[in-house]
Order: C-alpha cells, then structure tokens, then sequence
C-alpha cells in the first residue's frame, strides 16, 4: 500500500528525489503540505480544491475533534472535495501550543534573545508552568471552555476516523524554554507513547501509513537518541518534530544529528517548518516533505511570494501590473493588478483572500517544483543561490 522509491540524488549531500506511493496517489518527493486545519483551506472554497494542483494536504486531529464533526462515517476526503494523499497531526502540537508555548508566548523555533533571558530567569521554573495535565496516560487540554483528553490510543482512533493516508503518532511537542531534564522526560514519554501508538495502528488494521516522531528539542544528544530509538520501530517514514534552538546555530545541525539514523528508503516529514530557506536547508539534508501555515497564513495579512521575493500589498495602492506575469494562477492568470488587489483587501471583499492565497499556494508548487528538478539536474546550489537573493 505504500512505498517510497528513491530516484535521484543531490551530490555531495542527502537531498534526494523520491516517489511515495499512498493509497491516494502517488506523491513526489520533495513536496510541502498545504495545511487545512479543521478540514479547509481557510479562503479557498472547496468547490475549487479538487481542481487545484495541491499534491498534499495536512489537516489537524485536536481541532477536528474539538468541532465535534468526525466519526466512523467521517471521510476526510470526501470532507475536503480532495483526491490526493492527506496527512493528519497526531494532537502534540497542541501539547505545546495550548501549553508552554501559550504562556510563554514563543514559538518552535527560538531567537537568541529568548534563550538568554530564560538562562536569567533558570529553566527549571519554565517546567513547572505547563497549564495543561500531562501524564504518562495522555494530555487534558481546555479549549473554548470545554475539557478534551488526548491519548496515544484515542489519537489513533481519531485519525483512522479521519480517514488521512499518512498519520502521525501522538507525542508531546517541548518548548524551546523547557531544561534539558524536562525535554528528556517528555522525549521518553513520547517514546513510550510511540510503542502505543504503533500497538492500536496494528489493532486498526486499516491502510493508514504511521509516522514516528523524533523529539528531543535542541539538545543534540538527545536528538540522537531519540532517532536511534524511532529508526528500529516498524514505521511507514518519519517525523522530525518539537523545539529548535536558533536557526543559525542548532536548528539545521539538530538534523545533521537526526538524519543519518533515519532508514534511506523511508520518508521523512519535518513538521511545522516551511520559510523558504528552511526548505532549501531541510531539502539539502534529507528532508522529504514539510507542512507549515505560512503561505496561505501570509496571503491573508496580504503577503504575497514571487521569484523576486515578498510583495505587501498595503504598499501597492498605486500600482497598476499584476504580481507576476509568469504565474498561472487564478488572479495573475486574469491580469488582476496589485492596486485591484489592495482595493479589493481594504473592503475586506472575500475575494482578494482568495485570490492571494491561491496566488501563494501556486508559487509554493511551482517551487517545490523546482527544487525537484534542480536535484535531478544536478543545479540545486545555483537554484538556491537565485532564491536567496530576495529571500
């Protein structure tokens, strides 16, 4: 039911082509994921979906469960109006979220100046924080005034309801903030977690691929070990999750520790990452698909991506020609002008949200595109070089 074929490699480093064959498709290697969170493109009508040229789609299993609407009968296919292959989260990143991350106010990934004043104020304090109820059973979470329980099993059930292709166990998402200690206690946990996950995916006995997570945030010894305990499980591919440290010192060095445990002819996923560098960076060391909110998040705050970098749209009142004049997408297709666009966004018309965010999900397949291409004629580090200059 599924299989992962590896058909080119970068030279000189692990970027590779692959084929992954689900029960929805065939899906190239590498791709992003275009994230639907409760079961929709936010802006983009499901009328349109199907016809679009998205090749994967990630949807989220907390808050699906928190809008009530999945059960047995449940297709998320059907649900999306979507053919092609979908992911689906196991609920640990919102362990993070909706935990330290919320009281914090930080994300996955960690400036300096957050580090710095955490070793001020001692790490220890951080753990101690967590608003949610963590215990070797599962996760209580209060969303929206109301009370859900995650476990390894119930995540699992979840998602098979779901009906995604790919699947993603239950594991718990650390903070940047959190001490060594604390990052070692939820890795292990999650590990435990891992083994429960795999044991109720093998009771389902359903056609859902399962991907293990390795955590450990950016602790590089702990990266190591958590590869080397995920690798020798019976895993459809991998997933690269939780807490980095800052980009420029231990985000890309934490896969340099990850990858080279992870078995070469399984997929490799790195959750929640998608700026453009950081594809190039996780592409160049082996990652195979990714997921992140940023194209279709920007297109709403009225950012748009080209070739020549980002265009904001609250600069282009005056201006008469369209984003880009190579792009096939529905509004560049129509010649619609940034002054149209910027009109359209000051009057909050449903239109220029659309319209946007389509825009940024064709320059992200066009790209993933390219990158594809660049590994297999051997022009990576020029494509790379070209990208970089306005990004």
């Amino acid at each position: 039911m599924f299989k992962f074929k590896i058909i080119s490699k970068l030279k000189n480093s692990r970027g590779r082509v692959g084929i992954f064959k689900t029960p929805h498709g065939e899906l190239l290697t590498p791709e992003i994921a275009f994230v639907a969170t409760e079961g929709e493109i936010k802006a983009v009508p499901k009328d349109l979906l199907r016809n679009l040229p998205i090749k994967l789609l990630v949807v989220n299993t907390f808050h699906l469960l928190t809008k009530g609407i999945v059960s047995s009968n449940f297709s998320i296919h059907q649900h999306l109006n979507f053919n092609g292959p979908v992911m689906s989260d196991s609920g640990g990143f919102q362990v993070f979220s909706l935990g330290f991350g919320k009281i914090h106010g930080i994300g996955k990934i960690a400036g300096e100046k957050n580090l710095n004043k955490n070793q001020r104020t001692q790490k220890t304090e951080i753990d101690k924080k967590n608003p949610l109820k963590i215990t070797e059973g599962g996760v209580e979470f209060f969303f929206n005034e109301k009370k859900f329980f995650l476990s390894p099993e119930i995540s699992i059930e979840i998602q098979k309801n779901i009906g995604a292709d790919i699947i993603f166990a239950f594991d718990e998402c650390t903070s940047p903030l959190n001490s060594y200690a604390y990052t070692k206690e939820a890795m292990e946990r999650t590990h435990r977690w891992l083994e429960r996950c795999i044991a109720k995916w093998k009771e389902n006995k359903n056609q859902q691929g399962l991907f293990g997570i390795i955590q450990g945030g950016y602790f590089k010894d702990l990266r190591e070990k958590s590869a080397k305990f995920v690798a020798k499980l019976p895993l459809t591919g991998f997933g690269i999750g939780g807490a980095f440290g800052p980009e420029d010192k231990s985000g890309w060095q934490i896969l340099e520790k990850v990858i080279p445990f992870i078995p070469e002819e399984k997929p490799r996923h790195l959750l929640g990452i998608g700026k453009i560098k950081d594809i190039f960076e996780g592409v160049e060391k082996g990652v195979d698909t990714f997921d992140c909110t940023i194209p279709t998040r920007e297109a709403r705050h009225r950012i748009l991506y080209t070739k020549k970098g980002k265009i904001d749209v609250r600069k282009m009142k005056n201006v008469k020609k369209p984003v880009d004049k190579n792009c096939v997408c529905p509004m560049c297709k129509e010649k619609i002008t940034l002054e149209k666009l910027n009109d359209l966004f000051s009057k909050r018309n449903p239109l220029a949200y659309s319209l946007a965010t389509l825009h940024n999900i064709y320059f992200f397949l066009n790209l993933m595109d390219s990158i594809r291409k660049a590994i297999e004629n051997n022009s990576f580090k020029n494509l790379k070089k070209k990208i970089f200059k306005y990004y």
